[in-house]
């Protein structure tokens, strides 16, 4: 029986959730469904031009009445589908809610800190943490990454729960691993890594903690979708750099942010900080984007359309030289509208490189600003990159899986 002690480990049996990934993708639903639209497209257009043809009716009656013969079992066959999609889906769940169940079973016999069941849901339905760091170099393939550090029902500063998939059949293992507090500089360790936040965790209303983001440095290279301050973003092909539109010249890459499945970009104008609206989330002096798939590329360095081309080392450029990766890790307080840097405050003494928050309720320096239509991703701070968000000032990051927006407010 293990304890709960760093370095005891506990096996759980997942094959069943392993069974339910290897098939969540087979259906036969998208062939039936473009077989149907392919042939009632083919009768619309044949009962139309009889109609017209040869009974000599108007166009208009002759679509309408091809409209009548394709539309009603267009719209049975999708009602269908829906009842069907919906049954279905709540079926496929079922193997992963059990598999969690365990888990977390496990989790509490063996002492460990309680995961979130909704994590471990996730964690079980994904296919693979991203491409392993360790590999995909010197022209070879990517291995995946296996391995996952589950949310907790209340965050640890001390300790992380890790979770291993491996085997056929396939078990998940269950680890503890400490976080030493007290170590000064951690801008050269690993925080936990953020990935994809699934659609089903809620992180708008977390009361035992909250997440924010710390600055890292890797020996190892990393993706260019990995989440990081300064250097240079990932952008799908044809993307434009953002003006500002009272200076006209490039924006400053800030951040980019991996959130519920997308890629949230954030640039500012630095051009001459305080001359435009850049802390205004809709004056075209700052811009956020948020990019899906997998066909991104690094972006390069931006042409000023004014500036001088010969000047290497400009005083406002658009990407930075240096940056750092960012991954999640918890404290136990959440933000405080009378305590604007509360959680900051708690993540610094814990000896974490704050580069902002994740998720949660933002801490607003002044009133709150959110975007309508919009949910909080993250806030970025200052440093450790020195970013100019006015006096004590901090940004704000929003977006609802389309679109996104930035502002920034200063003391």
């Amino acid at each position: 029986m293990a304890d709960g002690r760093n370095g005891a480990r506990v096996e759980v049996d997942t094959e069943d959730a392993a069974r339910a990934r290897s098939t969540a993708s087979r259906s036969h639903w998208t062939t039936i469904l473009v077989t149907a639209w392919i042939v009632l497209f083919v009768v619309f257009l044949v009962v139309s031009v009889y109609e017209n043809a040869f009974r000599y009716r108007d166009v208009a009656v002759s679509f309408w009445i091809g409209l009548a013969w394709t539309l009603p079992p267009l719209l049975v066959l999708h009602g269908i589908h829906a009842v069907v999609l919906r049954r279905a889906g709540i079926g496929r769940l079922a193997p992963f809610r059990r598999a969690a169940a365990r888990v977390v079973a496990a989790a509490e016999q063996a002492g460990f800190p309680e995961p979130d069941r909704a994590g471990v849901v996730w964690m079980l339905r994904s296919q693979d943490n991203g491409p392993d760091p360790g590999t995909g170099e010197r022209g070879l393939p990517d291995w995946p990454l296996l391995r996952w550090e589950l949310p907790l029902v209340a965050p640890a500063a001390d300790r992380v729960l890790v979770a291993e998939r491996t085997g056929r059949p396939e078990r998940t293992v269950l680890s503890v691993v400490a976080v030493a507090p007290d170590v000064p500089d951690r801008s050269t360790e690993r925080p936990r890594r953020l990935r994809h936040v699934p659609a089903d965790v809620d992180t708008a209303g977390q009361d035992a903690g909250t997440l924010v983001l710390g600055a890292y440095r890797s020996d190892s290279p990393a993706p260019v979708t990995a989440s990081r301050i300064g250097g240079a973003p990932a952008v799908p092909e044809g993307w434009e750099w953002p003006l500002c539109a009272e200076h006209d010249e490039p924006m400053q890459f800030t951040a980019q942010v991996e959130h519920r499945g997308t890629l949230v970009s954030v640039f500012v104008c630095q051009f001459d900080p305080g001359t435009c609206a850049s802390w205004e989330p809709d004056r075209g002096a700052n811009a956020a984007f948020v990019f899906t798939g997998r066909a991104l590329r690094q972006a390069g360095s931006p042409v000023s359309p004014h500036g001088d081309p010969d000047d290497s080392d400009p005083v406002w450029p658009p990407l930075l030289r240096d940056s750092m990766l960012l991954g999640l890790a918890g404290v136990g307080v959440v933000a405080d509208d009378e305590e604007p840097d509360r959680v900051v405050d708690a993540a610094t003494a814990a000896g974490i490189t704050v580069a902002g928050q994740y998720g949660g309720r933002p801490e607003w320096i002044q009133d709150d600003e959110t975007p309508d239509g919009l949910e909080f991703v993250a806030s970025i701070e200052p440093g450790p990159l020195g970013f100019d968000f006015g006096d004590g000032g901090r940004a704000y990051v929003f977006s609802d899986g389309f679109r996104a927006a930035v502002l920034w407010q200063s003391s």
